[in-house]
C-alpha cells in the first residue's frame, strides 16, 4: 500500500496561487448536487458568465458607494456586521454567515489562525495573506450574497436557473449554488484586488483545524485543473 507523503503549506498554496478561475469553478460544481445535470460546456459557460457578474456587480457598487474599501462599504451599506469566536456547525467549522436581510457573521478565531500557519510555516507567502487581508475577503465574499438579495431580480447568479422537472404543464426551477459562490469570489477578489482566486483560502483556513481534509481539497482542486476529473 503507498503512503501518501504529507504536503507543507507552503508547498499546497504555491500550487494552489498558479490554479486558474475556471479550474476552481469546475472544483466547486464537483461539489454541487445538480453537477452531473450540466454538461461541461454549460458549465464552463455558467462560470464565465457568474465570474462577470461578480466583478460587474463590485464595479457597480464601488461607483455607487465611491470605495472599493470592503470595511467603509460595509458602514455605507448598512451591514451589521459582526465578529464571532469559532463556530461549529456538526463537524465542520464556520468561517462566515450572511442572514438575511443585512447580518454578516465572520469567526475570527479562524483567521488568526491562518494567519499565523502562514507566519510559521510558508513566510515567504505572509504578504499575500496576511489576517486583515483574509478578513477583509471573507467580508466582501459575504457581502455578495447582501448584493445578490439587493437585485435579486436582475442579477445573473440569481436569474440563472435549472429545471428540475416538470409534470402535467407544472415545472419546477432551482438557482444554482455554485453560481452564487463563483459570483462572490470574484466580487471580493475585484474589490481586494487580489492576485489569486479567493477560492484558496478554503484550503488554508481548513488547515488550521483539520490538516488532512485541507489536503483533501488541494489534491481534488489540482486533479480538477489537470483535467482528471
Amino acid at each position: 500500500m503507498q503512503v501518501q507523503v504529507k504536503v507543507k503549506l507552503g508547498e499546497m498554496m504555491n500550487h494552489l496561487l498558479q490554479v486558474e478561475d475556471e479550474a476552481w469553478g469546475m472544483y466547486a460544481f464537483s461539489r454541487d448536487i445538480l453537477n452531473r445535470r450540466l454538461q461541461p460546456e454549460m458549465k464552463r459557460d455558467m462560470l464565465a458568465k457568474a465570474r462577470a457578474c461578480g466583478i460587474e456587480y463590485a464595479h457597480r457598487i464601488i461607483r455607487e458607494y465611491g470605495t472599493s474599501d470592503v470595511r467603509l462599504l460595509a458602514q455605507k451599506m448598512n451591514l451589521k456586521l459582526e465578529f464571532q469566536q469559532a463556530l461549529m456547525t456538526g463537524k465542520r467549522v464556520l468561517f462566515a454567515c450572511y442572514t438575511p436581510p443585512d447580518k454578516v457573521e465572520i469567526m475570527e478565531e479562524p483567521v488568526r489562525r491562518a494567519a499565523e500557519r502562514v507566519r510559521e510555516e510558508a513566510p515567504a507567502l505572509v504578504e499575500l495573506f496576511p489576517q486583515a487581508g483574509i478578513m477583509n475577503t471573507i467580508l466582501g465574499h459575504e457581502m455578495y450574497h447582501f448584493v445578490e438579495d439587493r437585485y435579486a431580480q436582475d442579477i445573473y447568479t440569481r436569474t440563472e436557473r435549472i429545471l428540475l422537472w416538470k409534470l402535467l404543464g407544472l415545472k419546477n426551477y432551482s438557482t444554482i449554488r455554485t453560481l452564487s459562490e463563483v459570483g462572490a469570489m470574484a466580487f471580493t477578489q475585484e474589490l481586494n484586488r487580489l492576485r489569486y482566486s479567493p477560492f484558496i483560502l478554503d484550503v488554508l483556513l481548513y488547515y488550521s483545524y483539520d490538516s488532512a481534509s485541507a489536503e483533501t481539497i488541494y489534491r481534488d482542486v489540482l486533479g480538477v485543473s489537470s483535467g482528471k476529473v
